[in-house]
């Protein structure tokens, strides 16, 4: 039987816990502000066909040649359309904790009603934020993204501010991958050290939120007209330069398609009244399509039915299926 404890005025037990998990996000608010992510009908088919699907698209023309000349003598040939699909996958993470009856006769506090009540929430935004930055790393290491990269840093000499980020970085890096089409961009991730670097700089403005409820607003840091999502997970490379080579994002409004999966029994509790004098059990698991769009996930690379951080990262695990023009990713690598 599940033990009880209150957790935001309500008994602790696996439904009320779940009802409680469903009412909040695991999305950083940061992340759900700028608009990154669509929540796409398609990708939510995901639901009832399994962990893998695919997605239709149809070409752009864009890049087709200009419009022929109306003077009654040109034939006016129709151009066949293109298209064809994205493959997707679903993200699956689970994780587990434990208290002990005896912490709880000694201290008279349950430990485990203080994680349900205030830790379960930030720490699987945190997993999530490394999901998606694992995602961004492969997506942007893919054949046909090469321009999508702006590489400011030196691994030997000395550092200088050309090997940093200043005013007009994001704007170049923006047009290096987009063209005229990079005011798309609505989110910057970066690691605490080149946002440290920035608000010395004084490059880091600030934009008051409202909900939309009108109960409080957030002062949102903005560089350009990006939002900044500040985190150490995943944004700096120490293993091979002699200086720490730190990547910073560029995520535009849109770049990802979502959806949030059903999964058996995502939370629930158990109580072993013999190990340990009594152990108290909280069992977690959460999945969601987290899918770049434009770019196809090369799924028979993929050994288990979800995806680990790391071939999330491998950019041998996609392939660019759109014009790159039309994905808005990119990254800038600088030593701070």
């Amino acid at each position: 039987m599940a033990r009880t404890g209150q957790v935001q005025n309500f008994e602790f037990d696996k439904e009320v816990f779940g009802e409680y998990m469903q009412e909040q996000s695991c999305l950083n608010n940061l992340i759900i502000n700028s608009g990154i992510i669509v929540n796409d009908p398609l990708v939510a088919n995901v639901e009832t066909s399994g962990n893998v699907g695919s997605i239709p698209y149809f070409g752009n023309i864009d890049d087709e040649t200009e419009a022929l000349n109306f003077d009654g003598v040109t034939n006016n040939t129709p151009t066949a359309l293109k298209g064809g699909k994205q493959t997707y996958m679903a993200v699956a993470r689970m994780k587990a904790w434990k208290d002990t009856d005896f912490v709880r006769y000694l201290t008279g506090k349950s430990p485990l009603d203080n994680l349900a009540n205030r830790l379960v929430v930030p720490y699987y935004t945190n997993q999530w934020e490394l999901v998606l930055c694992s995602i961004l790393k492969g997506a942007l290491g893919a054949v046909g993204m090469e321009s999508h990269v702006t590489d400011l840093s030196i691994t030997t000499g000395t550092i200088t501010d050309a090997n940093k980020l200043d005013v007009t970085t994001y704007i170049d890096a923006g047009q290096k991958a987009l063209g005229d089409r990079r005011n798309v961009f609505s989110l910057f991730i970066a690691h605490s050290q080149v946002v440290a670097n920035l608000k010395k700089k004084e490059l880091i403005s600030y934009r008051t939120y409202s909900d939309p409820n009108g109960i409080a607003s957030y002062q949102l840091p903005m560089y350009g007209n990006m939002l900044v999502l500040e985190t150490d997970t995943n944004t700096v490379d120490t293993s091979v330069a002699s200086y720490p080579v730190y990547t910073s994002y560029m995520v535009g409004a849109g770049a990802f398609l979502g959806s949030v999966k059903d999964i058996p029994n995502p939370y629930s509790t158990a109580y072993d009244a013999e190990d340990a004098g009594g152990v108290n059990k909280l069992y977690t698991k959460q999945a969601r399509v987290l899918h770049p769009n434009g770019l196809s996930m090369v799924v028979d690379n993929i050994v288990a039915e979800s995806p680990t951080n790391a071939e999330l990262a491998t950019p041998a695990n996609w392939t660019l299926k759109f014009n790159h023009k039309l994905v808005a990713l990119a990254c800038i690598k600088s030593n701070g």
